[in-house]
């Protein structure tokens, strides 16, 4: 009998080894590297040592492997001149093209030699060269005659956007490499928010005579910027994106005279009541002058603005009423709200009296701004370093991992020798979040979220569970329970990202817990999916869209997927206006 149980067991012993899907989400999830001798790694199926090493890589505890390629991390100009004499595919093309302009590199235009009006028709027609273009020349570059030919070709397909091209040709008649604009083209908020950021890519000294022209005449001439008069009909739409846009780019040193029409910016903005315009007037405020700012809260208390706003109105208060100010500041460091009170954190030029109970304060909050800003600002504060690692090792306990690595991110540049942190015990929202993430992965087809904004607009999501099982998982669960409804759209990027999914209507705030990152080398191209962060591991709610190729994000923000439909939900994305409604966020079957 015993010999029959040996015999038995014998095949269950010669089993070789496996690191599966399940495997994968649960050591991301706890962030500790799983155990595999080199001989074990070399007998998995290719299939699961890929995944292995895709896992080290994404825990990123020490010793683990690159995710990236060494061209990514760090990027170089010599690694990308390498790669634009080397680039072939259009992919490729755009990528070197991009990161040189980064560089500044003069001879970036080389990423695209070889292109001729043949290729034309071959090129993706959401791949924009608008914007590469006109920043390789303004960095030096000349268009070769062949390059040219290429680019007349694309506009006779249709495959050049009007409007990134009118921002183009501002950004290249600012920096005097063109003379004049295109043909005006309508006012619509995404062609406004278009000129507006060509607008502010320029230097000052190129762009202040024009911002002066915009805000001191009535209407603003938006013929100087490209931009057709809107329609009556349209106004209320496109005059606050502008607004936004105009407040953040107010010259300093104005005439007295001059200064009198910039308080009106952001009164106009505040006056809105919705949280991304609020925001921007906050932006506004910090070009006016102390007479005016006086004037404006006396329009606008701070008690008008939402508490998650007020923090940033510490600043502005400061120069008008410094007691006023720092009693908000005490409220705010003293309040509920987690976002008031990592402003307020933010404000503190030293460690308060009573570090213990603010620690106590952050350390309950169910969101991750005040606690990250705390742990921050230990060196700021230039507390004593046995000071700072024992606050810091307080943390390394908290049951959220986001502070756990936050507060070991700190501790290693004090203390080399500090182990890597044990992660917490999951909460029941984390359990939730692993049990979908398993179901999705496992199943492995890509998961459809259906985005309906106000004016029956809709972009529809192709999430991939396969390489991002528990972030999908996440918002997949998030929509369901109907988060994301009714709230709006705090940051329209043209040319770059559309991002959503704050619970404040801003950039901040999250669902009241983190995500781990799921970070992976797929590519951000035009429609991408990708996860907000306030530093790794910190996701939540707040996701973006990418409306053209960001090659400089892949490998840093969790890619998700893609849209489903471009030549439907990129048009949707590239006219969405500031502060849009969405109206529902659904998972389709």
């Amino acid at each position: 009998m015993r010999l029959f149980l040996v015999a038995l067991a014998l095949p269950l012993l010669a089993q070789p080894p496996h690191f599966t899907v399940r495997e994968a989400i649960q050591a991301e999830w706890q962030r500790q590297p799983p155990a595999f001798t080199e001989a074990q790694k070399a007998a998995l199926p290719a299939a699961d040592r890929a995944r292995l090493e895709r896992t080290l890589a994404r825990i990123g505890a020490p010793g683990a492997p690159a995710l990236l390629p060494p061209e990514l991390d760090p990027p170089t100009p010599e690694a990308w001149e390498a790669k634009a004499q080397a680039a072939r595919t259009p992919r490729e093309r755009f990528d070197a093209l991009f990161f040189l302009n980064r560089f500044k590199h003069p001879d970036a235009l080389k990423a695209l030699d070889g292109l001729t009006a043949k290729d034309a028709s071959s090129w993706p027609a959401h791949l924009h060269l608008e914007a590469q273009i006109a920043t390789a020349r303004i960095n030096g570059g000349t268009v070769a005659p062949t390059l040219e030919a290429f680019l007349d070709a694309l506009q006779k397909d249709g495959k050049v956007d009007p409007v990134r091209a009118q921002a183009a040709r501002l950004r290249l008649v600012l920096a005097g490499k063109e003379k004049a604009l295109l043909p005006a083209i309508p006012a619509t908020p995404g062609s406004v928010l278009a000129m507006m950021d060509a607008l502010a890519s320029r230097p000052a000294s190129e762009r202040d005579p024009v911002i002066k022209r915009l805000v001191l005449s009535a209407p603003p001439p938006l013929g100087l910027i490209g931009l057709q008069q809107p329609l009556p009909a349209q106004r209320h739409v496109i005059e606050p994106c502008f607004t936004a846009r105009l407040a953040a780019l107010i010259p300093d040193g104005l005439a007295p005279r001059e200064s009198e029409h910039v308080i009106e910016l952001p009164l106009m903005l505040a006056a809105t009541g919705r949280s991304p315009f609020l925001a921007a007037a906050l932006d506004g405020l910090t070009h006016v002058s102390r007479s005016d700012l006086a004037f404006f809260f006396q329009q606008m208390p701070p008690s008008r603005f939402p508490v998650v706003l007020q923090g940033g109105l510490l600043a502005p208060l400061k120069l008008t009423n410094a007691a006023q100010a720092d009693a908000l500041r005490t409220t705010l460091l003293d309040g509920p709200n987690p976002i008031a009170r990592a402003a307020a954190i933010a404000d503190l030029a030293a460690a308060p009296l009573d570090l213990n109970a603010l620690t106590q304060r952050c350390w309950a909050d169910a969101d991750f701004d005040a606690q990250q800003t705390l742990i921050q600002s230990y060196a700021r504060w230039k507390l004593p370093l046995e000071v700072q690692k024992a606050q810091l090792r307080r943390w390394l306990t908290h049951p959220d991992w986001a502070c756990r690595y936050e507060a070991y991110q700190a501790l290693v540049k004090l203390d080399p020798a500090t182990p890597w942190p044990a992660a917490p015990k999951p909460t029941a929202t984390d359990e939730a979040i692993l049990k979908e993430a398993t179901r999705l992965a496992e199943r492995g087809k890509p998961v459809r979220l259906r985005i309906t904004f106000s004016g029956r607009r809709t972009v529809t999501l192709k999430l991939d569970p396969t390489v991002a099982p528990m972030n999908v998982a996440n918002l997949v669960l998030l929509a369901r329970k109907r988060f994301f409804d009714g709230h709006l759209v705090p940051r329209v990027v043209p040319d770059f990202v559309v991002q959503m999914g704050s619970p404040c209507d801003t950039m901040d705030g999250g669902p009241g817990y983190t995500v781990r990152c799921e970070d992976s080398t797929h590519w951000y191209g035009p429609g991408s999916v990708g996860m907000a962060l306030a530093g790794k591991d910190t996701g939540g709610s707040q996701f973006f869209i990418t409306t053209n190729a960001t090659p400089h994000l892949t490998g840093h923000y969790t890619w998700l997927g893609q849209v489903a439909n471009p030549s439907h939900d990129l048009k949707v994305l590239d006219g969405l206006e500031l502060g849009a409604t969405i109206e529902r966020v659904d998972v389709l079957p």
